[in-house]
């Protein structure tokens, strides 16, 4: 599954509208206040995230404030988040989930990386989520590591989510996909299962050794 031909996406400023007034409570699990304000969360079709929260539960970023979910997306495209072509849908964890895996799992992801370098080569790491538009016209959302020396770029590995699967995770080195997952904390979601913390750490550091192992096989076979 090639992912050649991308093109990233221009920046914009987006046009957020109107917020309707607040009535209903904080959706916060457990709090009985009342809520305070919408979050802020407009997506590139200008659908807007209907839930509300109380003060102490609107997650605050710049000027606006967001619910938890979309303050996480919003903080992982960083001044992406600014074009509306960038966003994902409403109800779509593209961008956070790349982020959060890049963050969670970065001991073992970068790590992979390092191990793989050669002579005079360096990592450059991408700080935010980056959404590029495929051939077909659909998104995806990236971020991950470059390695290069001073002849250019050498080589790329890119933990990505495509726009028609918000919970399935592509691992890509050098524009090649190598591997798919769907994280077990949504595997679990899905299903309603709970697990012990014990059981939870230990299944996402089988998920992060699975990538850190496809990472290596992938940059031990570089020219």
């Amino acid at each position: 599954m090639a992912v050649s031909n991308l093109t990233m996406v221009s920046l914009m400023e987006a046009r957020v509208p109107e917020r309707a007034t607040v009535t209903a409570g904080c959706r916060e699990r457990g709090c009985t206040a009342p809520a305070s304000a919408r979050c802020a969360y407009v997506d590139g079709r200008g659908r807007s995230c209907e839930t509300a929260w109380c003060h102490r539960h609107l997650h605050k970023i710049g000027a606006e404030g967001y619910c938890r979910r979309h303050a996480s997306t919003v903080a992982a495209l960083g001044g992406k988040a600014k074009d509306p072509r960038a966003l994902p849908a409403v109800d779509h964890r593209g961008a956070s989930l790349v982020n959060w895996i890049c963050i969670e799992g970065h001991s073992a992801l970068h790590g992979a990386v390092a191990s793989a370098l050669k002579t005079g080569e360096v990592i450059f790491e991408d700080r935010t989520v980056n959404v590029v538009r495929q051939s077909d016209g659909s998104r995806r959302w990236e971020r991950g590591w470059r390695i290069g020396d001073r002849s250019g770029l050498k080589s790329k590995v890119l933990v990505c989510v495509d726009e028609s699967d918000d919970a399935l995770v592509l691992l890509a080195v050098d524009d090649k996909v190598i591997a798919v997952a769907v994280p077990p904390w949504i595997t679990r979601r899905r299903s309603h299962q709970a697990v012990t913390p014990a059981l939870d750490a230990s299944d996402r550091t089988q998920f992060y050794g699975f990538l850190f192992g496809h990472i290596q096989r992938a940059l031990a076979l570089r020219p």
